[in-house]
């Protein structure tokens, strides 16, 4: 006689998709939208905040670090944000675009999440009034992110 093989409760494989997506959730998690220009949260038209996922998360962390002047805030610790002003007062731009990449890539490397693991790649662009910076972000899960910032003089 053949053996039943039917269970009472339905088996099946779960689809790989799903599982790389709960895999990548554990490493970043989600957060809030922040719209930077207007230094607000993003919301919908109902005034509800969104949402973005924890890639999203993570550069925007990393664009608020390079915004954020290190011990200028009693809410963060002192491996927030980076030495703007200091960089700003070098000699010679050379010597300032040398100190932010320093201290950029500190403060990224900083993650509280260990989520960044190398910083690279900078490149500036000074007007009369600001400094844009731009530099590649590495993750420890292989993600990249190009984080543009722009600082007033």
């Amino acid at each position: 006689m053949a053996e039943n093989k039917t269970s009472l409760f339905p088996v099946f494989d779960v689809p790989a998709t799903l599982a790389e997506d709960i895999e990548n959730e554990e490493r970043y998690a989600p957060a809030p939208l922040w719209d930077v220009e207007r230094g607000d949260f993003v919301t919908d038209g109902a005034n509800r905040t969104l949402y973005g996922s924890g890639y999203d998360a993570w550069v925007l962390w990393c664009t608020k670090s390079i915004l954020t002047q290190r011990w200028a805030h009693t809410s963060y610790s002192g491996d927030t944000g980076i030495e703007a002003e200091q960089a700003f007062r070098e000699s010679d731009r050379k010597a300032a675009e040398s100190a932010f990449e320093r201290t950029i890539t500190e403060a990224l490397l900083a993650d509280p999440m260990g989520r960044t693991v190398q910083v690279r790649d900078f490149t500036f662009r000074w007007e009369a009034d600001s400094l844009w910076i731009e530099c590649a972000v590495f993750g420890r899960d292989g993600n990249t992110a190009s984080i543009k910032a722009r600082l007033d003089i």
